[in-house]
């Protein structure tokens, strides 16, 4: 169990459909991975898209495939208000009075979990807490980033459909999306209002080809050691835990209650899951 936080605000940049060994051929990538830690063996948890976004909120997949589903049930968001952690999600070409269409220009609700939970888009005060990307240099350069921030590209900077990239060109895709990652990423992390007591995650909601799920997960900021590895194998679900470790929010007793976390932010060895921690 974590005793204190090892990051003050974590901030998860999804992208989109690739084997970790394809986008390791990038050279920005790879300069991600000299600034801070690989996670070597790190997977999504199902397919298509929509579901490992789910599950990296709800620590289970609910919906079976990329179509528009109202999910009844909690999510981090509960956890993360319950304990008055701040949190936002900033989604590209979000449209403001239509958050929950299905798409509209390059925003795809697929891609934004937090619409399709019933408890935050029907409540005006959390879906005001959805909002288009747009507003992330102004809360940056205000220095208000709340303390959970969700960053979901649209469909082309993602790397899921980028313009004259054939599908099957997946060396084509991650060179699109490195291109957007480095003009988008880099200012802010040599932006103190963004970088100081920041866990950044860069990591892909799936793989594909399907293979074994393997995805490329990096994570950024003072808390880690750069140009290290770390070898445990992790999920969404380990991600998801490892906020509920540092905010101590308790779980949502789906599958991140055994997920495996992000101990050596702590210090911490990976140990024996103990179900007598998880009885009450």
């Amino acid at each position: 169990m974590a005793t204190s936080r090892a990051f003050e605000r974590i901030f998860i940049i999804m992208l989109e459909n690739e084997q970790e060994s394809a986008v390791r051929q990038d050279d920005f990538m790879l300069s991600l991975e000299s600034r801070g830690v690989r996670l070597s063996d790190y997977h999504g948890v199902t397919h298509p898209s929509q579901p490992n976004y789910v599950a990296s909120l709800a620590g289970i997949p609910i919906v079976p495939d990329d179509n528009t589903y109202d999910i009844d049930r909690s999510s981090l968001v509960d956890l993360l208000e319950s304990k008055n952690v701040t949190w936002k999600a900033y989604i590209e070409d979000l449209p403001q009075k239509s958050k929950a269409i299905a798409t509209q220009g390059l925003y795809c609700r697929k891609h934004n979990p937090f619409v399709s939970f019933n408890n935050i888009r029907n409540d005006p005060a959390r879906l005001a807490k959805v909002v288009n990307a747009s507003l992330l240099l102004t809360d940056v350069s205000n220095n208000k980033l709340p303390q959970f921030c969700w960053y979901t590209p649209n469909i082309q900077n993602d790397g899921h459909s980028p313009p004259n990239v054939k599908p099957s060109d997946f060396a084509g895709s991650v060179t699109y999306l490195s291109k957007w990652l480095r003009g988008f990423l880099s200012p802010l992390l040599d932006n103190p209002n963004f970088n100081n007591g920041t866990l950044t995650v860069v990591t892909f909601d799936e793989s594909i080809p399907y293979a074994d799920n393997h995805v490329y997960t990096t994570l950024l900021g003072s808390m880690v050691k750069p140009g290290t590895t770390e070898n445990e194998r992790y999920t969404h679900y380990s991600l998801l835990r490892t906020v509920e470790e540092n905010f101590d929010l308790g779980t949502l007793r789906t599958s991140d209650v055994t997920a495996s976390w992000f101990g050596f932010l702590w210090g911490i060895k990976p140990q024996a899951f103990d179900w007598s921690r998880h009885r009450q």
